[in-house]
């Protein structure tokens, strides 16, 4: 009854002690292990994007770069007078008359080469090409411009429209190709750094004389030649500036300029024949166009007689601008300091 006793004591004092005696080499637990690890949280949100672009990420991207980006410095400023600039002149047929002479013929030609007539038929293909040193075209009006050069050695890069290819030749010798709307913008040099800007448009009735609608004719004067021409133009009761350059790198322009043709730097862009830009004018009102001239690409255009040596990448811009005070129109072309070419 003593042992029983003496167990059930020693059982009490071992619990109330924490249990039996540790070992004098037995580490210690670290510093707070009682506690419990801490919980996990949620990551914070990503800030918002500056409420100026409506949250918008891709906005405040760019306008950032624009914020940043240096300052260019004009290194060459050129102003014409409105009257220096001639104004295109334009002919539209009746509708149930006529065409309008002395229009050009169309380049049609086989697989061989060989020019519209074919006494023996076409051979291979037909291809049509508007009149012209180079230029755009369309075939109704829901077709895309092809451009095109006449000379060989840039054809690569526009040669016309290959109307049909075949292995026997057509019994009308090709004559029901030629049938349709067709539209054309060509560019010519004449008189030195003139060039000639032509619009036509007409309907193709089986022979390479199109029946000429409506044409628009003009010779703009050179402002920085081989690089920049003028001219005037209207559109509906807008009387506008019209620069005419060769293919450049597009850069921004206004909201009332218009462009056409031109180089930008996007996934799936093709070459274009030429750039052009046209400004609206009249009091209080203006616009701007900027572009990068790359030399490489003169050689396709019409190069000045007078040689000069230019830089690879030349940055520019045109400009149109009227107060309500002013009695005519500034219209000035402006030239920044050369960059490297971005293509090397």
């Amino acid at each position: 009854m003593r042992n029983v006793a003496s167990f059930v004591l020693g059982a009490a004092l071992l619990s109330t002690q924490g249990g039996p005696a540790r070992a004098a080499d037995e580490p210690a637990p670290p510093p707070g292990w009682e506690a419990p690890p801490p919980l996990a949280t949620k990551p914070a949100k990503a800030p918002k994007a500056a409420a100026c672009c409506q949250y918008d990420p891709i906005c405040c991207s760019r306008q950032t770069s624009i914020d940043q980006a240096r300052i260019r410095r004009v290194v060459r400023m050129i102003e014409v007078r409105i009257a220096d600039l001639p104004k295109e002149e334009v002919q539209e047929a009746p509708k149930d008359g006529p065409g309008i002479t002395g229009v050009r013929p169309l380049h049609i030609v086989d697989g061989n080469g060989r020019a519209f007539p074919f006494v023996d038929g076409p051979v291979g293909e037909i291809r049509l090409m508007p009149p012209g040193q180079c230029g755009e075209f369309k075939m109704g009006k829901d077709d895309w411009p092809s451009p095109f050069y006449a000379e060989p050695e840039f054809q690569g890069m526009g040669s016309g429209r290959v109307l049909s290819r075949f292995k026997d030749k057509p019994a009308d010798k090709g004559r029901s190709l030629l049938a349709g709307p067709l539209s054309y913008l060509s560019f010519d040099r004449e008189g030195g750094d003139g060039i000639v800007v032509e619009r036509v448009e007409g309907i193709l009735q089986g022979t390479p004389d199109l029946r000429v609608t409506r044409r628009a004719r003009v010779v703009a004067v050179p402002i920085l030649p081989g690089r920049v021409n003028a001219y005037q133009d209207k559109q509906g009761d807008e009387a506008r500036i019209v620069f005419v350059l060769p293919e450049v790198l597009l850069g921004f322009e206004a909201k009332e300029t218009k462009v056409a043709g031109g180089f930008l730097r996007v996934r799936g862009e093709t070459t274009e024949t030429f750039t052009t830009y046209a400004i609206p004018w009249g009091p209080g009102r203006s616009g701007v166009g900027t572009f990068v001239i790359m030399s490489r690409w003169l050689r396709r255009w019409f190069p000045p007689k007078k040689q000069e040596k230019l830089p690879p990448s030349q940055p520019g811009g045109v400009a149109v601008s009227q107060t309500s005070v002013e009695p005519e129109p500034r219209v000035q072309v402006f030239l920044y300091e050369p960059e490297p070419d971005i293509f090397e």
